[in-house]
């Protein structure tokens, strides 16, 4: 049967209904009550790699509580979660829904409809959705006037670079995990061969060594190599993801934000042997601490021939890279299977092919297997939902064949520049370890400025189309509302001068792109195809809320002046020391609606004297 086409219209559509699609839709009702929004996803429930389609027993948040906290809404009261204890993928879930209910946001969702293209249509967009309902397939054209794409970099999994067809057993992506563990946990299923080194690889060979599978950890000899595997508590109890939340962080782990700073380039320019010597100190005693085990004090990786195999390529911690993933409970039960060598066994090699049941390896070995478990991540690139042309001109990663000659040439000058500059004043990452993979780029990077809008689009008083979900920071929720704050502000004109005056300049906010991207590379060796910030987070947060006319020092703001705050020295330390949290930027939207109203009084009162 031929599908059938119908063609509607909202204000505002939103593509993906995971944390930034949730918050964006909530915030923009915020902003804007009377406004349309629909919002689409493919999935059939609200929370994206979270929704309940994808999780399963076992899984684990990679943060703790209140690291997952939104602004308004928290974890500790809403399910009962310990502070700063683990919180399970059921409890992530639940959490966004509920969240999501208490902003009425389910009724704007349309689930099991899948975005397939995205095109220009006059001043506004045209998504072309798919759909099945009663097993009749329903392509939609929604026309909008504002368009979110918050799809995420995690929503395609990456194709298999292996011809499974002749393959007899069961074979899947981790993204299948939830949905169909059942059949690897089935009795006459005794070997599983779980491939990739990264936390979703980590999770299946716990999920089937603990329950009595015979597992085969294969993580290639090429590439980034084994992800850090980190406890998420410190060896007094502590969260090891608390020390994240600090802004000491910043200055050092190396900062794009403020490197002219005097205690980065303290810390970070070479010039002074002492500032040199602790950073490297610093990092030294953090690398020991991670891989240190609880009990003996001896390094975890070296309690047995197969822990060695996973001890990441970098010798110090601050080179995160291929990725770090935090080892709670289930995860160190996992360790112990793999140090007793019965259950599970880690080989650095390649699987050339699968036939029948059984692989082939690299090395010649053959070994049987019942199931195929790849691990391999996600296309490091936007989903395919522009066309090339208009992918290159909005700025998402295309082939890099796309770009003429002059645009090439244009952001070769900018990236060599920034490269240079970036190097001046971070020398430790102009000369990276020798050992460590440095993955190359198969495509363009995002050029999106702060991460979210095309500035193309921007300059040209186009503010039609933001992108949110290719920035991570650790704190999805957190940012997420900072980032959507940001995003609606765009889209409703409703930015403060200072900032629209960035937006107008293209060439600004290119050579402001080039700056951080050139950082990507240089900080996380590309390993990562979208902003990353760690410890440099609170800086990012910082620049965002700035930009919207916002305070950014928050704990100062509510620590008392005079006697009562130690004239100042409380708020200080506050600020350096204590822990930025979701509920420190409790009310930004109505301060920044506050803001607004107060920019429009004084028009007003301008026009007036006039």
């Amino acid at each position: 049967m031929a599908p059938s086409k119908s063609s509607l219209h909202h204000d505002v559509v939103i593509v993906g209904a995971g944390h930034n699609g949730i918050v964006a839709a909530k915030t923009y009702l915020q902003i804007n009550p009377s406004v349309d929004i629909l919002i689409i996803d493919g999935g059939s429930s609200i929370g994206g790699v979270w929704s309940a389609e994808r999780i399963y027993p076992g899984l684990i948040y990679e943060m703790p509580c209140p690291m997952a906290n939104f602004t308004d809404f928290d974890m500790e009261k809403e399910l009962g979660v310990e502070p700063w204890g683990d919180v399970t993928g059921y409890q992530i879930n639940e959490f966004l829904n509920r969240y999501a209910q208490k902003y009425d946001i389910p009724k704007l969702c349309q689930f099991n409809t899948q975005a397939v293209a995205v095109e220009r249509n006059e001043s506004g967009w045209k998504v072309v959705t798919r759909r099945t309902v009663s097993s009749r397939e329903i392509v939609e054209e929604i026309t909008c006037t504002k368009l979110i794409i918050s799809t995420g970099i995690t929503s395609k999994p990456k194709p298999t670079p292996w011809d499974l067809s002749k393959f007899e057993g069961i074979s899947f992506h981790a993204v299948e995990v939830g949905q169909r563990q059942h059949e690897v946990l089935a009795p006459e299923i005794k070997h599983v061969t779980v491939v990739g080194g990264h936390k979703s690889a980590l999770e299946a060979v716990g999920a089937f060594a603990q329950a009595g599978k015979k597992v085969e950890w294969l993580i290639r000899k090429d590439g980034g190599g084994p992800t850090w595997m980190m406890p998420a508590r410190n060896p007094d109890g502590s969260s090891l993801a608390k020390l994240s939340t600090k802004r000491f962080m910043g200055f050092l782990s190396s900062s794009v934000y403020h490197s002219d700073r005097w205690v980065n380039r303290f810390f970070h320019s070479g010039k002074y042997w002492f500032g040199t010597w602790f950073l490297n100190w610093f990092w030294r005693f953090m690398t020991t601490q991670v891989k240190k085990d609880a009990i003996t004090k001896k390094n975890r990786y070296h309690r047995s021939e197969n822990g060695r195999k996973l001890e990441p390529v970098p010798e110090t911690l601050f080179w995160f890279v291929p990725g770090g993933t935090m080892l709670h409970g289930r995860d160190l039960e996992t360790f112990k299977l793999v140090d007793e060598g019965h259950l599970v066994n880690v080989t650095r090699e390649n699987m050339i092919s699968a036939v029948g049941k059984s692989i082939t390896l690299s090395n010649g070995d053959k070994l049987s297997t019942d199931a195929i478990i790849y691990c391999t991540g996600w296309e490091l690139a936007f989903p395919p939902l522009f066309s090339p042309d208009l992918a290159n001109e909005l700025g998402i990663p295309v082939d890099p064949s796309i770009l003429s000659p002059k645009q090439k040439a244009y952001w070769k000058t900018l990236d060599a520049l920034a490269e240079a500059r970036i190097d001046n004043d971070n020398p430790l990452l102009k000369n990276p370890p020798r050992n460590i993979h440095i993955p190359k780029s198969a495509k363009t990077p995002f050029r999106l400025f702060r991460s979210i809008v095309p500035p193309t689009l921007a300059a040209r008083g186009d503010n039609s189309l933001v992108i949110l979900g290719n920035y991570a920071g650790g704190r999805v929720q957190q940012t997420s509302e900072i980032n959507c704050l940001w995003a609606i502000a765009y889209l409703e004109d409703l930015m403060p001068p200072a900032a629209k005056a960035i937006l107008a300049n293209e060439e600004l906010m290119n050579k402001d792109i080039a700056h951080l991207e050139a950082f990507r590379r240089k900080r996380y060796l590309n390993s990562y195809p979208y902003r990353l910030a760690i410890f440099e987070a609170p800086e990012y947060e910082d620049l965002v809320l700035t930009e919207l006319g916002l305070r950014s020092d928050r704990k100062r703001m509510r620590v008392p002046g005079g006697w009562r705050g130690w004239f100042g020295w409380k708020a200080w330390v506050e600020e350096w020391f204590g822990s930025y949290l979701a509920d420190d930027y409790e009310g930004i939207v109505r301060e920044f609606l506050e803001s607004v109203g107060e920019r429009r009084g004084c028009d007003e009162s301008t026009s007036s004297d006039f």
